[in-house]
């Protein structure tokens, strides 16, 4: 179980990392739009879409690396005050009975909705067609406006990896919590 545990801890550092990278490029990116826009009055609808899309991944890139690091919102005024072992119950509980089944559900409704996106348009035959065709046609579904992006199944995708990832943070911090729910109860029994 540890072992477990220090795995997806690494893996929910690693997400942190890396959207605090994309907030760094989504920082660059909105500056250098802002700038042509009114510099140059020239403007890219794309890089416009690509820094919502930004947005999007470092939020919920973020998401399971608040809950594992324990910056996630909570009711900290009541939750602080109370004994550690009581913690631990309400987090088991809270856990258990809602967290985990609505990452399932959203993982499940979110494959749903990318693999829909994917699906729109012509469809490559080959692994090398997928690849020309991604770069240059798109595949799926596409922004509507002109000069927008392309293959909006990907920023989609992100919605059912980042719950997937937070329900590996959950099932950890789960796990965590009953070791340590674990211990107290065999302190008491000593």
């Amino acid at each position: 179980m540890r072992v477990f545990i220090r795995a997806v801890n690494r893996l929910m550092a690693l997400l942190g990392a890396i959207a605090s990278l994309l907030l760094i490029f989504l920082v660059l990116a909105m500056a250098y739009n802002v700038l042509a826009r009114y510099a140059f009055s020239n403007s890219s609808i794309g890089l416009e879409e690509l820094t919502w899309h930004c947005y999007a991944a470092v939020f919920l890139l973020g998401i399971p690396y608040a809950l594992q690091s324990g910056a996630h919102v909570r009711v900290d005024l009541l939750f602080e005050k109370l004994p550690p072992r009581t913690q631990n119950l309400i987090d088991l509980i809270g856990t258990a009975l809602f967290l985990i089944p609505t990452c399932l559900v959203v993982v499940w409704a979110g494959w749903q909705f990318t693999a829909a996106a994917y699906q729109l348009g012509v469809q490559p035959s080959s692994v090398s067609e997928f690849f020309s065709q991604l770069v240059s046609s798109g595949i799926g579904e596409r922004s509507q406006d002109p000069g927008g992006l392309l293959n909006r199944w990907v920023i989609k995708g992100v919605i059912p990896l980042s719950f997937f990832f937070l329900l590996l943070a959950a099932l950890s911090m789960l796990l965590e919590r009953w070791l340590a729910f674990r211990d107290d109860n065999q302190l008491e029994a000593d």
